[in-house]
């Protein structure tokens, strides 16, 4: 895995691009198709052969599900394979930075409403198809040089095609974005859980602070389960009260009072007028 090394004959390794606790991204270029893609290495996996196979049925159903979402605002991945008992995924490369790297200020509210109506378009992209993200957060959100959007990692998607591979009473998501269905019901959650952690997103965008947090999980869970999101305008009063309404709808407990669909939203986004000054 050396940079300059060629992973499984075909990937030359050109530099190194980001590292998690599970996986590293490396620039790389293919020698077959003489074109630059990401390659993403999953660490550790070699020496457990049931975390292989489990991670494996995920990564089949992540490119299953990616080659049937082709749109603008979602990340193509390519292929997946084995190397040196690591498993890894080819996919596109992108250029720019990841939203995480934009939530240190609130953002110019014309540049989050850019960006969220591309996610709406993306989200609904999938939704169409049946598939729900279920980890719609900064990380797995990535804006180009172009300031296209672009969603990432459908690796614990639920898809109304294909087998569940989460367990009953299983819990997966981040749980800062996560919407408070999705803590008590992980499995069995629908589209309504992404447009929360748009919510969250969108808040965290505007506001620059995220509508709920603790260090501890279980006073970060009762307060999503118990308490209600203070208005943006409380953070940020240049705000429209419009806006304030929108992002708080995403955040409603009861998923049959958020918006009926990303197209939706994505209409009441583009019907708001804002400031001069944003």
């Amino acid at each position: 895995m050396a940079l300059g090394g060629v992973v499984a004959g075909r990937y030359r390794l050109d530099g190194q691009l980001g590292q998690g606790g599970m996986a590293v991204v490396f620039k790389a270029f293919d020698l077959e198709l003489e074109e630059s893609i990401a390659l993403k290495v999953f660490l550790g996996e070699q020496l457990d052969p049931g975390l292989q196979a489990q991670s494996l049925a995920r990564f089949k159903q992540e490119l299953k599900l990616n080659r049937q979402l082709a749109h603008p605002n979602i990340v193509r991945l390519y292929d997946i394979g084995l190397y040196q008992g690591h498993r890894y995924l080819s996919m596109e490369l992108l250029v720019g930075r990841g939203f995480d790297e934009l939530m240190g200020a609130p953002l110019p509210l014309g540049q989050a409403l850019a960006y969220l109506l591309q996610l709406c378009r993306g989200l609904q992209a999938a939704h169409e198809r049946g598939v729900v993200h279920r980890d719609i957060k900064p990380q797995n959100l990535f804006v180009t040089q172009d300031d296209v959007v672009k969603v990432m990692d459908f690796g614990i998607a639920k898809a109304s095609e294909t087998n569940n591979l989460t367990r009953p009473g299983m819990v997966a998501g981040t749980p800062r974005y996560m919407a408070p269905e999705q803590i008590t019901g992980f499995s069995t959650v629908t589209a309504a859980a992404d447009l929360y952690s748009v919510g969250v997103v969108a808040y965290q965008m505007i506001a620059g602070v995220l509508p709920f947090d603790h260090e501890e999980m279980m006073p970060l869970i009762m307060k999503k389960l118990n308490e209600q999101a203070a208005p943006l305008r409380s953070h940020r009063p240049e705000v429209p009260p419009e806006l304030d309404a929108i992002v708080l709808r995403l955040l409603d407990k009861d998923p049959r009072e958020r918006f009926a669909s990303c197209s939706e939203l994505a209409l009441a986004l583009q019907t708001l007028r804002l400031p001069r000054s944003a």
